[in-house]
């Protein structure tokens, strides 16, 4: 499992890795924004509903930039058509039920074909039972074309969808800060068996997607997520 090839997915990863501290996931509430201040603007939380409803709980506002559009109560895999949204509907599946990774590489593109390369992780969340129901992600274009977030993103697909036991990851160091939090979860939250995670040891192949379409959606701010 080659390493992510964009800095912000890289490092968001690192932090979710150091501050789940050996579970399958941290819990939302220690997901800290101060220690991820400048990852925050390609940021976003899904919340899943049903088999079928992944909702955005909030989107950086970099991320709304881009796309030229609002985030925040619009499901995730209604942006995707066809093969894109049934291999991200296993990739999702993938995250939450196995606290797997997935990483998606796909392209976006305007109506006057001019298209632009990103990478996407979804990373497991759970609540304070335990339980996962929501996807900590970041989205984020391999480029700074002049043109990204002046024109409308009118159809993306999948290119690459990658799902990694964040075991065999490559990782980076951690910062003190992130190195202290982690200690401190370890004593206060020891890993555990969980019983919804289910085995490591199975895994999909890559899922490959095809081409879709992007619908307006809207955003907040980590303050305006409810609990």
């Amino acid at each position: 499992m080659s390493a992510m090839k964009h800095k912000t997915t890289q490092a968001l990863f690192d932090y979710w890795n150091v501050m789940r501290a050996g579970r399958p996931a941290p819990l939302r509430s220690e997901i800290e924004p101060g220690a991820i201040r400048r990852l925050l603007p390609h940021v976003f939380i899904l919340e899943r509903h049903d088999k079928q409803s992944y909702r955005f709980r909030l989107a950086g506002t970099g991320l709304c930039s881009v796309y030229g559009m609002e985030f925040r109560g619009h499901n995730f895999l209604s942006m995707w058509q066809d093969d894109c949204r049934e291999s991200l509907d296993k990739a999702l599946v993938e995250v939450t039920a196995n606290g797997n990774v997935a990483i998606v590489e796909y392209t976006a593109s305007t109506n006057d074909h001019r298209e632009a390369a990103f990478e996407m992780i979804l990373m497991p969340l759970a609540q304070e039972n335990g339980a996962i129901t929501r996807v900590l992600g970041a989205a984020v274009p391999m480029n700074e074309s002049v043109w990204i977030g002046d024109r409308l993103l009118a159809r993306q697909w999948i290119d690459r969808l990658k799902i990694a036991d964040p075991e065999r990851m490559p990782k980076r160091a951690f910062t003190q800060p992130s190195a202290e939090a982690a200690r401190r979860i370890v004593r206060e939250r020891p890993p555990v068996i969980s019983a919804a995670i289910a085995s490591l040891a199975h895994r999909r192949p890559p899922l490959r997607g095809e081409r879709s379409y992007l619908r307006l959606i809207k955003t907040a701010t980590f303050s305006d997520e409810q609990q």
